[in-house]
């Protein structure tokens, strides 16, 4: 670009003093004019695209009307966006629709600015299975692990192999803690008496149930706590993990005062209250457990007549009425029976059948627990790590493993980042949004880039709740040893 401060020779040629002071106040005032225009061009150190500060990242929980309302936007809205690419090599990188600057260009103002996509813009809402593709590998998952149940296709079971279920589980170690308080010897060996082992006997026929409240499923049948110190009362060492309502069980023992049963979930066994299982028939099972009809509940928690449904929990569907569903509730009667119970439940904390599989519904479902409490085996209400991400696949219709031991070696494709430094796990993480990233013992969702930062979401036994955090950095980074993707 020419240099529009270059001196110019400005000769005059005059006959009289007048003449030469007249020429003299002419040139300065030319010279005013080119030096006020050349102010108004950016300096060569001034920013003219600013990316947007990180506090201003958007991260709460989409409505539940915008959730279902979300489409991709079309060409034309895109025209001024940066979108994210990969090139021939898979490399991500931004690119942009508009022409790039060069040095000819006449360059923006200061106040020019190109939009730029959040991570969760950038998610895709297309789908990445169909319900059919998501039955089939159901079934591939399954044939990986060992701990899932084919619990409709059980009908008896032998009592070693019900007395091994149940001594699997070790006494805990003392010293623990119930609140404040040690548990003594004596409390530990009345506790394991409980489990009533003389009186296992084979089952010819194996007594269908199904969990009518949230429950806890304990590895002993009692609810005194086994803290490790009375300071830790998340973490309670004889919980094993939480049953939904319409979990389906099959009943296998009870204890010695009659207040527990051994039962077998789909994903789990151990010991539940009495109280919140009902008897089922196999034509309840049937109504209950059908694959057509039912709605799935969105929320991460719904209170409907008194009971607390989770995500994911899954209820046969009645009718539609404005602006809820007529919905079918397991109950327990007197008897210890199960009966129907007709309720109904708002639009916007469930949905007629399972929910797309896509990315912006990976991150929909997820966010809605950010702030849940962490509580280690889901116990009083809260959710861990793996309990947190199998809820969020369970309302595509995915079947996943209870803990991560078993979900990370069984529920996808493996991508492998042992011997990998911090940048190349990030060079690699960050090109599969809404994947599941997985350490020893801990397992989180990748949520995308921002602003050169990296998010996931987890439930953070640090901070004791679900939460968005950034991966850049953390130990959790350094820990990392794959990624697992789940798609066709």
């Amino acid at each position: 670009m020419k240099d529009v401060n270059k001196k110019k020779k400005i000769i005059f040629i005059t006959s009289s003093t007048l003449l030469v002071i007249a020429s003299i106040c002419s040139s300065l005032v030319i010279f005013n004019k080119l030096n006020n225009k050349n102010s108004n061009e950016p300096k060569e150190e001034e920013k003219v695209d600013e990316a947007p500060k990180e506090e201003n990242i958007e991260i709460d929980a989409p409505t539940e009307e915008e959730e279902k309302n979300t489409e991709e936007k079309t060409e034309e809205e895109n025209k001024d966006e940066t979108t994210i690419e990969k090139d021939n090599d898979g490399k991500t990188e931004s690119t942009s629709n508009e022409k790039p600057t060069t040095s000819t260009d006449k360059k923006p103002s200061p106040t020019t600015s190109t939009k730029k996509k959040s991570y969760v813009e950038a998610l895709s809402t297309k789908t990445i299975m169909s319900l059919d593709e998501i039955n089939s590998y159901n079934k591939k998952i399954s044939s990986k692990t060992d701990a899932l149940y084919n619990v409709k296709g059980i009908s008896s079971m032998t009592a070693k192999k019900i007395t091994n279920y149940i001594t699997s589980y070790k006494a805990p170690t003392l010293p623990k803690y119930n609140g404040s308080k040690k548990v003594t010897s004596s409390e530990l060996q009345k506790i394991l008496d409980n489990r009533n082992l003389d009186e296992v006997k084979d089952q010819n026929t194996i007594q269908k149930g199904l969990i009518v409240q949230r429950s806890n499923l304990r590895s002993l049948p009692t609810n005194v706590h086994f803290y490790s110190s009375t300071s830790k009362k998340y973490l309670d060492n004889i919980q094993e993990t939480e049953l939904l309502v319409n979990t389906p069980v099959l009943i296998l023992h009870e204890s010695s005062d009659g207040d527990w049963n051994f039962v077998l979930a789909p994903n789990y066994y151990g010991w539940v209250e009495k109280k919140n299982i009902a008897l089922a028939t196999t034509d309840d099972w049937n109504y209950f457990l059908r694959d057509s009809n039912f709605v799935v509940v969105t929320s991460a928690k719904v209170t409907v007549d008194g009971i607390t449904l989770d995500m994911s929990v899954k209820l046969p569907y009645n009718s539609t009425n404005g602006s809820s569903y007529n919905i079918v509730l397991p109950k327990r009667d007197s008897n210890g029976k199960v009966t129907k119970k007709n309720v109904t439940i708002s639009k916007d904390k469930a949905n007629l059948g399972y929910l797309p599989y896509s990315q912006k519904n990976v991150y929909n479902q997820a966010v809605k627990y950010k702030g849940t409490a962490y509580q280690f085996g889901g116990y009083t209400g809260g959710v861990d790590c793996s309990s947190f991400v199998a809820n969020v696949f369970r309302t595509f219709g995915f079947q996943f493993p209870r803990n991560t031991s078993n979900q990370n070696s069984s529920v996808g494709e493996i991508i492998s980042l042992s011997n990998k430094s911090n940048s190349q796990k990030l060079s690699l993480i960050e090109k599969h949004p809404a994947s599941l990233l997985y350490q020893s013992g801990h397992v989180m969702i990748y949520l995308g880039k921002e602003n050169g930062k990296h998010y996931i979401i987890h439930a953070n036994a640090t901070t004791l709740n679900v939460a968005i955090t950034v991966l850049d950095g953390s130990k959790n980074l350094s820990n990392i040893n794959k990624i697992v993707l789940i798609e066709k």
